[in-house]
């Protein structure tokens, strides 16, 4: 069996009190690209499954102390997800099915046969990778979904929010489109916009809901919603490239944006995107303090601004979408 046949960069521990026995499974399956640690007990093995890393572990069945299953059992307390399989003699198959109920995933009967070894311990890294992508997945949806429960908690503080969000990601949805990006980008864009302000559960009730400008010490509480919001999703890891865009949708194309004074191609394009939406939404509202301005009036802002707050290209292609838009 050719080193290519599987994934290596996996790190094995062998228990074997059998020196010639655990002598000829450490060589065998380093051949083959393992990294392989070996001990003689499964007391060791304890003292070395608590303070170093594997992906796997091997033990022989019959050993003075603690037997491979008691070590089984042991270990599948401390590392719930890791794959074992248990080295037993041909006449205790009962005793090795019975250990997989006590922590091991695996076994396999003496004499063993070195060549297939191999594939025996793939098939468990396997299982036990999938098993691990599926546990992810799952807190991933939990996550998530105490995301959108976040979300809905700052609608409720401040029903402009829900309004401006949903309309944000409808004019950013319609700016994807000028643009040509992918189905991917178009995927973060949408959920970025939906959550931008999801870091607004952090500004206090009195700031998010006042009835007139903000004081400069109130803005700078509210600045805070930006960096807040992307430390909230990236919480989920899948999400982590819409926690930079949440971060980065106050940036400026000088430099004078927040909360990192990123400026020109430095700042995410999607973060861009969110800006011009974002500031157009909030031009074109009403508030409880002041009216929105018109569409036309609007359009002039985005121009004078373009090149120092908004990206020129941008502007230009969301103006043209824009204004054909009579509803928008």
């Amino acid at each position: 069996m050719s080193s290519s046949s599987f994934q290596r960069a996996f790190r094995l521990l062998i228990v074997d009190d059998m020196e010639a026995m655990r002598m000829a499974l450490e060589d065998s399956l380093r051949f083959q690209g393992y990294d392989v640690v070996s001990v003689a007990s499964a007391e060791k093995a304890l003292e070395l499954l608590r303070s170093e890393q594997f992906d796997l572990l091997l033990t022989d069945q019959a050993m003075p102390g603690l037997s491979g299953i008691e070590l089984a059992e042991v270990t599948a307390r401390i590392h719930p997800d890791m794959p074992i399989v248990l080295l037993t003699g041909h006449t205790d198959v009962e005793l090795a099915k019975a250990s997989l109920q006590r922590g091991a995933s695996d076994f396999v009967t003496k004499p063993i046969n070195i060549r297939e070894l191999p594939i025996v311990i793939e098939r468990n890294l396997t299982r036990q990778r999938v098993l691990v992508a599926r546990l992810k997945e799952r807190a991933a949806q939990v996550l998530f979904d105490a995301l959108k429960a976040l979300a809905s908690a700052v609608d409720a503080k401040d029903p402009y929010t829900a309004r401006h969000s949903m309309r944000v990601t409808r004019l950013c949805m319609i700016l994807a489109d000028g643009l040509g990006l992918s189905s991917d980008d178009k995927y973060v864009l949408e959920l970025s916009a939906w959550m931008h302000d999801v870091g607004k559960i952090g500004v206090p009730d009195h700031i998010l809901t006042k009835g007139s400008p903000l004081t400069k010490a109130e803005f700078e509480i509210m600045k805070i919603h930006a960096p807040k919001g992307g430390e909230i999703v990236r919480q989920i890891e899948e999400l982590a490239r819409v926690a930079d865009v949440i971060r980065h949708h106050h940036e400026r194309l000088d430099g004078q944006g927040y909360p990192d004074g990123l400026r020109g191609e430095a700042i995410p394009l999607l973060s861009r995107v969110i800006l011009i939406a974002d500031s157009y939404e909030a031009m074109t509202s009403d508030r409880s303090y002041r009216s929105g301005v018109g569409r036309l009036r609007a359009f002039q802002e985005l121009r004078r601004h373009a090149g120092t707050q908004f990206d020129p290209e941008l502007v230009d292609v969301f103006l043209r979408k824009i204004e054909s838009l009579p509803d928008a």
